[in-house]
């Protein structure tokens, strides 16, 4: 009986991820060949109305700073470069001004369409794959507060001797920095090299409410917020005053941080303490039980956060115009990542002494629900059963390693946070010398691990590393529009890169520390 389970395993799971990469295609099907329909019904050509008219008011308002700024230096050649940038923002109007007024006539003929009754289906599509979506992922995130509680207090525990935990979570912690500075300079020298910003048009950038949040924080300040917390939120930072307040806004670090020494306290207990030590395990099973049930629905939950995320940027349409803006840009980043991505490989076959190719086919499900929901908190669930159960990483590798990456692990934000500020200096006309090279990179590197597993906050903390080198945030704006896409291809890098985490892990560290099996008694 249980020979015929385990070998039904492998056809499950290759049923499961052929249904995925089936949700995949017909999310992109949808989205790009029916997503400008879509795009229309849900009220997206309103919405860019009023982003074009925010966008130029910000354009007004960032040519008129540079020009106050340009009055106010007493050097010459800085005041010359910020009156060419106030030019270049004012010539850009005119443009904005036309997308405008055409823009209002397609609002106007969606009203009319609207009561002619002709995107009903449109619309009724768009609903149905917009909740698709969003339950789908919402189950996966109301998983990951019991996952990462029961799964490193099991971890932990396993260990047996609690110096062993010092062991682990140093390699992981060189293993996930070393990586992480291997992503950044992989990003600065290609945007060296390759130069997106010389092509780049940016005339309809604009800046989210979020990104002029972060405006006038330092990179210590953030660095200490992810220790601290931010003040008047007891729910944030690693050691929070509010430790539920903290599983309800999603503060990964500080459960992991609680569960880690609440684990070693339980080795210490004897047998009172194992009683505990065996519930957390079992509910780590049960959790993990409940990630099969809803890997179920993942092929429907992923078709309808496809299709709706390219519907909501106007389908082929809108993204064929972003690509045009800014692609040099993008193909900058993709290439890199995808250098990272073999980088990553080599370490998890030289290091690991895993097959890289059949590790990376078995952790595709947890690779394409990340690109679909472009969030590695999200995807915990599904990267601890593909490691685990997959590819034979043991649970005290995995149960501690990606629980742990899916916070401070960002290699594929880090390496775009470098491509984008260099991008914007570029734009700018700005040369940034060495010296600001480093610094880009020691802010990539560490703003990076700030950034929390969740989507585009890597887009927030980059923030702090254009302040570091001193660009203006007004660059930001030149990105935002195709940072969507973006967002989901370097989540896949990070969680990847958590996953041959723990392949490492296991095999350099954990399987030495592992108690040799006792001799069979001769007979």
């Amino acid at each position: 009986m249980t020979d015929t389970a385990d070998a039904s395993k492998p056809d499950n799971s290759m049923r499961g991820l052929i249904l995925i990469l089936l949700g995949i295609v017909l999310g992109v099907l949808l989205g790009l060949f029916y997503g400008y329909s879509m795009w229309l019904a849900s009220e997206g050509a309103e919405k860019e109305l009023a982003r074009l008219e925010k966008t130029i008011e910000q354009k007004q308002s960032d040519a008129a700073k540079y020009r106050q700024q340009a009055q106010e230096t007493n050097d010459a050649q800085v005041a010359q470069r910020l009156n060419k940038e106030a030019d270049r923002l004012e010539g850009q109007l005119p443009k904005i001004q036309g997308r405008i007024d055409k823009t209002k006539k397609t609002v106007e003929q969606v009203e009319a369409d609207k009561k002619a009754g002709k995107l009903g289906v449109a619309q009724s599509v768009y609903i149905f794959c917009e909740f698709c979506g969003d339950l789908f992922l919402q189950v996966l995130k109301l998983l990951v507060i019991p996952l990462v509680i029961t799964s490193m207090i099991s971890g932990i525990t396993s260990l047996g001797d609690i110096r062993k935990m010092g062991r682990v979570g140093l390699s992981t912690i060189v293993y996930y920095f070393s990586t992480g500075a291997i992503a950044v300079f992989i990003g600065i020298v290609l945007v060296i090299i390759i130069q997106p910003g010389m092509s780049a048009d940016d005339t309809f950038a604009y800046r989210t409410e979020s990104v002029e949040a972060k405006e006038g924080q330092t990179t210590m300040e953030v660095f200490l917020d992810v220790f601290r917390g931010r003040e008047g939120d007891p729910g944030s930072g690693m050691f929070p005053s509010n430790l539920f307040l903290a599983a309800t806004n999603t503060n990964v670090l500080a459960l992991i941080v609680f569960a880690i020494v609440f684990g070693g306290a339980l080795t210490t207990l004897g047998e009172e303490g194992a009683l505990v030590i065996r519930f957390f395990n079992v509910c780590n099973e049960a959790v993990m039980k409940m990630v099969h049930l809803v890997m179920l629905f993942a092929p429907i939950g992923i078709f309808g956060l496809v299709s709706s995320n390219i519907a909501k940027n106007g389908g082929a349409a809108g993204f064929l115009e972003q690509l045009q803006a800014i692609g040099w840009y993008v193909a900058t980043v993709v290439i890199g990542l995808l250098i990272h991505s073999a980088i990553l490989a080599t370490l998890l076959g030289v290091l690991g002494k895993r097959n890289p190719m059949t590790y990376t086919f078995n952790l595709l499900r947890a690779l394409l629900t990340s690109v679909s929901t472009a969030s590695s908190a999200a995807t915990l669930p599904v990267t601890m059963e593909c490691v685990e159960e997959n590819n034979g990483v043991s649970n005290r590798a995995a149960s501690f390693v990606l629980p742990l990456g899916a916070t401070i692990n960002m290699d594929g934000t880090a390496l775009y946070e470098a491509v984008a500020v260099i991008f914007i200096a570029q734009t700018l006309g700005i040369d940034l010398s060495t010296a600001d090279l480093v610094i880009v990179f020691l802010t990539a590197s560490l703003a990076a691990v700030g950034a929390a597993g969740i989507p585009e906050a890597g887009l927030v903390t980059m923030v702090i590393v254009l302040q570091a080198v001193g660009l203006p945030m007004t660059g930001i704006g030149t990105i935002l529009a195709i940072d969507w896409f973006l967002d989901r291809l370097r989540t896949t890098v990070n969680v990847y890169g958590d996953a041959c985490g723990a392949g490492i892990i296991d095999t350099m560290v954990v399987q030495k520390q592992a108690p040799a099996e006792p001799a069979p008694e001769a007979g």
